[in-house]
């Protein structure tokens, strides 16, 4: 079909170019047409429009509203993380801010309630964290070793923002030598739970999730393979129920979501707000470099009245010897016949209001993801003040993010691993197993990651300074919120470094007038409130 068109403009040509021209630039713009409604038709919601272009909402139930979209949703939205620039962007951002590193365990004891001395309080903490680094730091806790437990937290969140909800088993491998814990960590896509044969949702089973009478989530259907996969033979919705917790209270299966409404059984994606959003950008983007491209070659089009084909164009040396083209070249004389004029394709491009629209754009995307128009696109060109309003609004919405890590994967995580830990005679806690109060005492823990980072350093440690002078604050935390470090961990190495100081009469001496250091805070009196 597109020989035989381009045979017909050819021949449109020959007896009127002026008709051609005009042909030539309604394809343009109907190709042009043709993507834009092609995106807009990938960029609906459950295969229907986007929202905002139909208008009529019902009052349904959430799961109603929810689960038959979802399969969509999380195609769309996984197409967005996979290529989208400001999607990949906003979600590496994200990742960066809220886990970075990966966010450590400080275990929180409460010696109160365990009878404990602070010193007793101390050891036994650092004891554990160093048995649990022990398991976490090695690939050997997930039991596909596809990272150790601080780049799962990563995967977790990402498969959660992107999927809208991920779940995570918690079997149990094998022993050894270099790793005598048995608990093991094993993701599962959000696509791997539903509804059993595929069939319809019910009040008691939706979304692969069972309730209880009172609506409790009981169990959740786990599919052998993701319906999705090439090696997805025969019945590609066969599995088996897992439930939540086992006779014992343990963890077996963890649900990784955000609901937002009530009886709501499976998370949204991240990017639902503004997938339409993004596809409609991303077709004004394109047809804006396409026009640009137009401008760049710098089209010509030879008007004729004797109807002879119009000649070619070619620029400088790039003329083929013994051919018709008309060169064109710097200060370039050409002559045209008689009845010939040349006639000049002006797209009007780049286009001087399109910066100042897509930025528009963009600031409603920041918007609905929660984070600042100067973050999401790395611009910061504003005065101290305002980049820093941006830092203080972007770092609430990630703090929110990492508690909500911390209690939905890194605390039930840490207290199965714990269980296993103390019944295997590796950590000492009487009455772990009898006594639930006591249990909680064990488990208290907080999970501190990389620190929020400031625009003026200086002014930042003045600040935490004089509010541990105060006694607003212990050094642990400053440390933590200020280097992302372990206050506990740093403590003998900087005692280690003063004392070789002294001896080598290094140490720096106060300035006349200032006032003398304070003294430092005792180390188990850290002032940590546990999760």
């Amino acid at each position: 079909m597109s020989r035989l068109s381009d045979l017909i403009d050819r021949a449109i040509a020959t007896v009127a170019p002026r008709a051609a021209q005009e042909r030539m630039q309604a394809r343009v713009r109907m190709e042009w047409m043709q993507q834009g409604v092609q995106a807009l038709a990938d960029a609906g919601f459950g295969g229907h429009a986007p929202l905002r272009r139909h208008w009529a909402p019902r009052a349904r139930d959430v799961n109603a509203d929810t689960l038959r979209a979802l399969p969509d949703l999380r195609a769309q939205s996984r197409e967005l993380a996979r290529v989208h620039a400001i999607a990949v962007g906003a979600l590496r951002t994200k990742l960066d801010r809220v886990v970075g590193t990966g966010l450590a365990l400080v275990a929180q004891p409460d010696r109160h309630v365990l009878g404990w001395t602070e010193e007793q309080a101390r050891e036994w903490k650092l004891h554990t964290q160093r048995e649990f680094s022990l398991w976490a730091d090695s690939p050997d806790c997930d039991l596909t070793r596809a990272g150790n437990f601080y780049d799962r937290q990563r995967t977790v969140l990402e498969a959660m923002s992107v999927s809208g909800d991920v779940f995570t088993l918690l079997p149990e491998g094998e022993a050894s030598l270099m790793q005598p814990y048995r608990l093991r960590l094993q993701l599962l896509e959000a696509d791997r739970v539903g509804n059993p044969g595929g069939e319809r949702d019910t009040d008691e089973v939706a979304g692969g999730i069972r309730v209880d009478g009172t609506g409790a989530p009981q169990a959740a259907y786990v599919y052998d393979r993701h319906p999705g996969s090439a090696w997805a033979a025969g019945d590609r919705y066969r599995g088996q129920w897992v439930e939540f917790r086992g006779p014992s209270g343990r963890h077996r299966l963890l649900h990784h979501w955000r609901p937002s409404r009530p009886e709501q059984r499976r998370g949204i994606p991240w990017f639902a707000p503004i997938v339409s959003l993004l596809k409609d950008l991303d077709t004004y983007t394109d047809a804006e470099i396409k026009a640009a491209v137009v401008s760049a070659f710098f089209t010509v089009f030879i008007e004729t009245d004797a109807g002879s084909p119009a000649p070619v164009f070619g620029v400088g040396d790039d003329q083929a010897a013994g051919s018709d083209e008309i060169a064109m070249g710097p200060a370039a004389v050409v002559g045209l016949a008689k009845g010939e004029k040349a006639s000049f394709a002006n797209p009007n491009r780049p286009n001087t209001a399109f910066d100042p629209f897509v930025q528009a754009i963009l600031q409603q995307i920041g918007m609905a993801l929660g984070i600042p128009f100067e973050l999401l696109l790395k611009r910061f060109n504003s005065s101290y003040s305002a980049s820093k309003a941006a830092l203080l609004d972007a770092w609430m919405f990630f703090r929110g993010c990492r508690v909500w890590l911390a209690r939905s994967f890194c605390q039930p995580v840490y207290e199965t691993w714990l269980a296993e830990a103390v019944a295997s005679g590796r950590i000492e806690a009487p009455g772990f197993f009898a006594d639930p109060l006591l249990r909680w005492a064990y488990c208290r823990a907080e999970w501190v990651g990389d620190s929020q980072g400031s625009i003026d350093p200086e002014k930042e440690v003045r600040a935490y300074t004089a509010a541990i002078e105060a006694h607003l604050m212990t050094h642990e935390r400053a440390e933590w919120e200020l280097f992302g470090t372990d206050w506990n961990e740093t403590t003998p190495t900087k005692i280690a470094e003063r004392q070789r100081l002294n001896e080598a009469g290094l140490v720096p001496q106060p300035k006349p007038g200032a006032a003398a250091p304070q003294q430092p805070v005792t180390p188990g009196d850290d002032g940590g409130e546990g999760r």
